[in-house]
């Protein structure tokens, strides 16, 4: 039976003030250690000799200027991948052994040294056996110590490379990063140089080439149109065939436009004879017969108006000046008569020219079709010589451009120094004093952590926890006093208690059976598990095993609610703070919401529902919104814990996948059984029973302030 206390007296704590008083016994020690070693390391790297680190820059840009570039495009933006390239052309075999020669390493007492294998770290490996002696050839060897100095990186996500480089001599340091800065771009220009040269001679020869091809085409061209009559004509550009073909239709629209009109004016002066009127056509009218005869008849024609005042129409003056005018019209008929027939013969005349140029056409028709396939193969040699003649022509520009600027040396190369390296006046390696700082203060809070190890191994700070108070049987718990947190609706949303008050809940041989039946929820993969209690003896209160069950499984790192539907709210007065709490009615009726009813356990991280100020129906536990609660419990939490009495079983077990039943009694024991038989009646989940001993509890009850003054004593 478990004892009702806070903490039973077997549990420990640690003493902070023993601990502190190991450190101030150690103190003395601890503080000629931390000086042995601070000034050890102040030695040590004091002797080593200081590194000098300078930096150079370069800007990997095109150097092709707008003025000398060839083409119209814009220049080209160099990638990432283009600039991680030139990073590796920096750190070459080849512009390595340029450099070492530039500056003289082999003659550098820092490169001596470390070609010979006299540096300090490499000594004393080979002295204690754990590195051999250079080897190698003597390149090898000082190559290896120039990369060791060399360090060459992209500064961000620019286009901005970084030559550093090491040496002791500061001197020597500024002058190998702007000598490998200013030897890249030499090999940069060299590497231009050479591309420059292969290209002008490659063009040369196949300018040679292409001159052949190009004199070649034009002569097959030549040779082709000469061999098919296909000669041009200089004013359109075409065959002359086609030249005559257009002549010839231009010539026969003119000839039928001077018929159709020579035929329109004789059919006009024609109408006009029959009508008695002169022709209105300036054919006629421009005649000058015509133009004398008319003007004759309107001189008559006035004399007979005049007459008529003094003669009558029969006077023979009268009939002789009509006879005159009768004989003008005639005259002038017979001279429209005549145009008509010129105008009839002309008709005729480009009528007979019409027939022969349609006869011409039929002719120069059948040639032109002839020799539509010779134009198609000769427009395919001219295309072939046109082309011939482009790529010569642009391959005689760029060897007039490569020419030009090799003769010119100009090469413009994709980088330049935008920072040169300058003489560093404080070393870059050893920083005596941080450094010195650091490795005393690790060595100090080592040294610290070493004595506080050694003094927790010893037992010494550890002591017994006793409590003077014992926790009623539940339901008469008291409750805690602790803090709550309150949201802005001053809902309640978690609350922690100041001091942790631990209770042991069922019986210490109960335990193991407790333990077992929490490891089988766990590898049995059960979520929802029902806790309901046998017949009890007595009002001495409960066993709180559903709180005992959260606990076990939240300390298998199980996230589990434990759901109180009992009401006399002792799981809320042993996990929790009061009783007066918003809980699960509350959430039920929609009074409340899961961050106002849910709290944590202050023994264990198992979180709590309490049971709420409201009624609850035993109907309602099977309707829909009992399963949508559980249900996004379920989705939180791994293992769903409800506690409910013998009321409620009906309507929550046919839910849940284990029914732990608690008896006071044995497993054979009527009540024991009526409890099993109760809960199989209702639902086939697993059943597990656990058996607490009410006797040994309240034994361990009475004996707990005895054994805790004990073991208060021996610890003292």
């Amino acid at each position: 039976m478990p004892s009702r206390r806070a903490q039973s007296a077997t549990d420990v704590e640690v003493d902070v003030r023993t601990l502190f008083k190991s450190l101030l016994r150690a103190l003395p020690y601890l503080v000629v250690f931390v000086a042995i070693v601070g000034g050890g390391s102040y030695y040590l790297l004091s002797r080593i000799a200081p590194v000098y680190k300078s930096e150079a820059k370069l800007l990997i840009e095109a150097g092709e200027s707008d003025i000398t570039r060839s083409g119209p495009e814009a220049s080209t933006m160099l990638d990432k991948q283009a600039i991680a390239s030139q990073v590796q052309l920096i750190q070459s075999g080849d512009l390595a052994r340029v450099v070492a020669e530039k500056l003289d390493l082999e003659a550098q007492p820092q490169y001596q040294k470390a070609i010979n294998g006299d540096t300090f770290p490499t000594s004393i490996l080979i002295k204690l056996g754990l590195a051999e002696p250079p080897s190698g050839s003597l390149e090898e060897r000082l190559l290896d110590e120039y990369y060791k100095n060399l360090e060459v990186y992209t500064v961000g996500d620019s286009r901005v490379i970084a030559v550093d480089f090491s040496s002791t001599d500061p001197e020597l340091a500024a002058r190998g990063a702007n000598t490998v800065a200013s030897e890249y771009i030499a090999l940069q220009k060299s590497a231009m140089r050479d591309t420059n040269e292969t290209a002008t001679q490659w063009l040369q020869s196949e300018i040679s080439n292409l001159r052949q091809k190009v004199a070649a085409a034009e002569a097959d061209v030549e040779k082709f149109r000469s061999s098919h009559d296909l000669f041009t004509s200089g004013t359109t550009g075409g065959t002359l065939i086609q030249q005559q073909l257009t002549d010839l239709n231009a010539e026969l629209a003119r000839v039928r436009a001077a018929r159709t009109d020579a035929e329109t004016k004789a059919n006009q002066i024609r109408a006009s004879l029959k009508s008695g009127a002169v022709p209105n056509v300036s054919d006629v009218l421009n005649s000058q017969l015509i133009q004398r005869l008319v003007e004759q008849q309107v001189a008559l024609r006035a004399q007979i108006a005049e007459l008529s005042a003094t003669l009558l129409s029969g006077h023979p003056r009268m009939r002789e000046l009509r006879a005159q005018l009768a004989d003008l019209g005639t005259q002038i008929d017979a001279e429209a008569q005549k145009i008509v027939d010129s105008l009839e013969a002309e008709a005729e005349l480009s009528k007979a020219r019409e027939a022969e140029i349609e006869q011409r056409l039929e002719g120069l028709k059948v040639t032109v079709a002839s020799a539509g396939d010779a134009e198609v193969q000769l427009r395919a040699l001219e295309r072939e010589a046109t082309s011939q003649r482009e790529m010569l022509d642009s391959y005689l520009a760029r060897y007039r451009d490569a020419v030009a600027r090799q003769n010119a040396d100009y090469l413009p190369v994709n980088a330049r120094v935008i920072s040169s390296a300058m003489v560093p006046v404080d070393p870059d390696f050893p920083k005596v004093i941080p450094m010195t700082a650091a490795a005393t203060i690790a060595t100090l809070l080592l040294a610290i952590a070493f004595i506080l190890l050694r003094e927790l191994a010893s037992g010494r700070p550890m002591r017994p926890v006793a409590y003077d108070a014992e926790l009623p049987m539940v339901p008469d718990a008291v409750a805690v006093v602790g803090h709550m947190r309150w949201a802005d609706d001053h809902g309640v949303r978690r609350m922690m208690p100041n001091e942790p008050t631990l209770a042991p809940l069922i019986a210490s041989e109960s335990e193991r059976s407790l333990a077992r039946i929490s490891n089988e929820i766990v590898t049995g993969g059960k979520r929802r598990i029902l806790v309901t209690l046998a017949e009890q003896e007595g009002a001495g209160g409960r066993p709180l095993a559903a709180a005992a069950l959260a606990r076990a499984l939240a300390r298998a790192d199980r996230r589990t609610v434990l759901v109180d539907l009992r009401g006399d709210g002792a799981n809320g007065a042993a996990m929790g703070e009061g009783t007066d709490l918003p809980g699960f009615t509350d959430l039920f009726d929609g009074a409340a919401s899961f961050a106002q009813v849910i709290f944590r356990d202050r023994r264990s991280r198992a979180h709590f529902i309490p049971v709420g100020r409201l009624p609850i129906t035993p109907d309602a536990l099977s309707g829909e919104r009992m399963a949508t609660i559980l249900a996004a419990l379920d989705h939180t939490y791994d293992h769903l814990i409800i506690d409910a009495g013998d009321e409620l079983i009906e309507g929550i077990a046919p839910s849940v996948d284990t029914v732990m039943v608690v008896s006071e009694f044995g497993a054979a024991d009527p009540r024991t059984v009526n409890a099993i038989d109760r809960v199989h009646a209702v639902t086939a989940a697993t059943v597990l029973l656990l058996i607490v001993d009410p006797e040994r509890r309240r034994q361990e009850i009475a004996e707990a302030p005895k054994a805790e003054k004990a073991a208060t004593g021996a610890a003292a």
